[in-house]
């Protein structure tokens, strides 16, 4: 007797140690790393409403959607723990009865036909990443999952392990399975749907629906055997009504809803994020996306094969919109953030800049003449649109109609370098420096993105304060004081007014909205790229059409190929609440003043007049009287000497006279070279010799000649007369070769 009860209290003892040990085991095992951190989703974009438009998957997860154990509805966890584990809520972690048949049945077998894991076993299992099948590995999770139902509640593991196990497809988690397979949400899933789903994790690839239906079926008609076999069906449906019925399948994707504002939007976003929050308003996107389609179908036999589109709100910098489309090649290139050559886009900066510094108004006159940049810039030729200079021109007149000539002037007289970097403090992200482009950055050699063009004209609208278009609503604002509000607001009343731009584009443009709404348009050399942006107080719209291969439009203008598709979305914002721009109102540091239409100085008696707005301390003080002499009974307008070509050209339409100390020849330029081509004829090789003065005699090489020359191989002297005194000019034809 006491034999047998000192074998009793040993063995007592002996358990005790090895439950010690047990217990010491459990307490010391690590769980996985990962059940600390959130459940793995795919990134989710919420538009400005906190709505939903686009979810975007990766290599590894197509589509994950954690959701609480609350909002799965009744069947999910009901079926899931009848099919996978039916005493989850019994047991503490591994089912010791399971887990005994399992074996007796895999040594029946002699293989592993059975692996008698729990929930909490298995949600250790993807937590830890094991693709093995080992004894160690299990003995491993075993300890691990004790640990973990000592550490969560069941509900905890459960939720867990139904957001983080395989459906198949990529498809990571119950809710994201629901939405592929059935398009509903897992609180809607019907019994029979349920059951379907809840089979799938046992073996992804052999059940996948998609591919292998099938097995897919054959494993819910076993499982709604088992579960009426447990007795978990409800009274009202039975396992006749289940297997008569099963679910019909169907194949759902994620939406990616404006694919373009999606890619930016993550992109900004810089790091993985469940939940991105951007500053699309899905209304706008969706019109524009149908305005840019539309567009693309009518431009399209112009030869425009690719254009975008892209909504800042003004006060925030938020896009509310972008979009690209175009050419099947080029639909996954989105064209709002591609850097293309800028045309004139970038004149009212230059403009600001020199009217904010005080070095020009709206009022001061700038030469539009062939010969005022080589004075400036020495092998530097840029040419209006039109090819014909339009001679003194005010400020006002030379933006409104994007005139070439002044606004290199405009750039030379505050510094290129200096404008040049001006520019970047507003937004604009060159792929160059101010070395590649020289001082043609202004008319188009520099190439900018469209996104940074709209964050641009935003910051122009809110008076001079910049920042960069935000795609994100917690993305920082660095905020910069460009120019003053009132240098802003002559801008802006310049590009706003459809008269300063009636000599380039007419009064019925599409520039032209019957409303007061800043724009300005860009076409690049060589017609490959078309721009037209502008604001009115609530929202910039910036466009770019073109062909992203760089095909040419030929000449077709940013008018009609870019201008189209901006007034109709502005047209649209403003019939849905947008409002137009008021006038600039006077106030201590914002004058206005009746200037001379003419010269931009205080009027003579009954000269035509305008209404121009000038920063104190720049308004004119001298009277246009002083430009004007009487010549045979008629004022005429007297320009400085450096107009002297322009007032002898045909294209002097205000009938003015240079004032000049000295005779000289301003064409051909002393030792000038040209070319000579034998397959053209005669009458298409000519020059025009030009003189500073007019109705000069003219003789070549000693014998008499026209003002126009034709071209022949030789070295010729040109000789102007006029009045006693005379000019000379040598020149060189050469043949090709020579």
């Amino acid at each position: 007797m006491r034999r047998n009860l000192r074998i009793a209290l040993l063995l007592l003892v002996i358990a005790g140690v090895l439950y010690a040990c047990f217990e010491i085991t459990v307490s010391r095992c690590r769980l996985p790393e990962s059940l600390n951190a959130p459940p793995p989703a795919t990134a989710v974009l919420l538009d400005m409403h906190d709505q939903p438009f686009s979810r975007l998957g990766d290599e590894l997860l197509r589509d994950a959607r954690p959701i609480p154990l609350h909002d799965m509805g009744p069947w999910i966890p009901l079926v899931t723990v009848g099919i996978e584990d039916h005493r989850f809520w019994k047991h503490h972690g591994v089912d010791w009865y399971a887990m005994l048949s399992a074996c007796v049945r895999n040594v029946r077998n002699l293989r592993v036909v059975s692996g008698a894991s729990t929930i909490t076993q298995q949600t250790v299992k993807v937590a830890s990443g094991r693709t093995q099948r080992t004894l160690r590995a299990k003995a491993s999770e075993a300890f691990r999952a004790l640990k973990l139902e000592k550490t969560w509640g069941k509900k905890q593991i459960l939720e867990t392990y139904l957001n983080r196990i395989d459906y198949g497809n990529r498809r990571i988690g119950i809710e994201a399975a629901s939405q592929a397979y059935f398009g509903k949400k897992t609180a809607d899933l019907s019994l029979a749907e349920a059951i379907y789903l809840a089979g799938l994790p046992q073996s992804p690839g052999r059940f996948n629906p998609w591919r292998n239906a099938k097995r897919a079926m054959a494993r819910y008609q076993q499982n709604v055997i088992h579960l009426d076999e447990l007795g978990l069906l409800p009274k009202d449906i039975s396992r006749a009504q289940l297997l008569a019925t099963p679910p019909k399948v169907e194949m759902h994707h994620p939406n990616v809803v404006a694919a373009h504002f999606t890619a930016l939007a993550v992109q900004r976003t810089g790091e993985s994020a469940a939940a991105i929050h951007t500053n699309m308003d899905p209304n706008l996107q969706q019109v524009a996306e149908t305005l840019l389609n539309e567009h693309l179908r009518v431009s399209g036999p112009m030869g425009v094969g690719d254009a975008a589109i892209v909504i800042v709100e003004n006060s925030t910098g938020a896009v509310r919109a972008l979009a690209s489309a175009g050419r099947a090649d080029h639909r996954d290139i989105d064209a709002a953030i591609v850097a293309r050559s800028s045309g004139s886009t970038l004149k009212p900066f230059i403009y600001l800049s020199a009217i904010e510094q005080k070095i020009l108004t709206a009022a001061t006159l700038l030469p539009d003449t062939e010969e005022a940049i080589p004075a400036q810039y020495h092998d530097y030729d840029p040419q209006n649109y039109s090819h014909h200079f339009h001679g003194p021109v005010r400020v006002r007149e030379a933006l409104g109609n994007s005139f070439n000539v002044p606004a290199v002037i405009t750039v030379s007289r505050l510094g290129a370098r200096n404008a040049f970097n001006d520019l970047r403090q507003w937004g604009f992200q060159f792929s160059g420096t101010f070395d590649d482009y020289g001082a043609g950055f202004i008319l188009g050699n520099a190439d900018i993105r469209l996104i940074d063009l709209a964050g641009a004209y935003a910051g122009l609208a809110r008076g001079g304060i910049a920042w960069h278009a935000r795609m994100l609503r917690n993305e920082p604002i660095e905020s910069k004081l460009m120019a003053s509000p009132e240098a802003c607001a002559i801008i802006t009343d310049i590009i706003s007014d459809n008269e300063s731009r009636k000599i380039s584009f007419g009064l019925t443009s599409p520039l032209n909205l019957g409303v007061r709404v800043a724009v300005k348009t860009g076409t690049s050399s060589g017609f490959r790229d078309r721009w037209c942006v502008g604001f009115d107080r609530e929202h910039t719209v910036a466009v770019w059409a073109g062909n992203l291969d760089g095909k040419s439009l030929g000449e077709v203008l940013a008018v009609r190929a870019a201008a189209p598709l901006w007034a109709g979305m502005m047209r649209y914002l403003l019939a849905h609440g947008d409002t137009p721009l008021p006038d600039p109102q006077e106030s201590p540091a914002l004058r206005p003043l009746t200037i001379a239409a003419e010269t931009g100085l205080l009027p003579r008696p009954e000269e035509p007049v305008i209404h121009e707005w000038f920063l104190p301390g720049t308004e004119p003080t001298q009277n246009a009287a002083t430009m004007y002499k009487p010549i045979d009974g008629k004022d005429t307008l007297i320009l400085p000497s450096e107009y002297a070509a322009w007032c002898a050209s045909n294209q002097n339409t205000l009938a003015a006279i240079a004032r000049s100390d000295k005779l000289e020849i301003i064409f051909p330029k002393n030792a000038a070279s040209f070319e000579w081509n034998s397959h053209l004829p005669k009458n298409q090789q000519m020059i025009r010799l030009k003189a500073s003065q007019p109705n000069c005699h003219w003789m070549v090489n000693g014998k008499n000649a026209d003002e126009l020359f034709p071209l022949e191989p030789g070295e010729w002297v040109v000789t102007a007369i006029k009045d006693g005194a005379a000019a000379e000019s040598k020149f060189f034809v050469t043949k090709p070769g020579s």
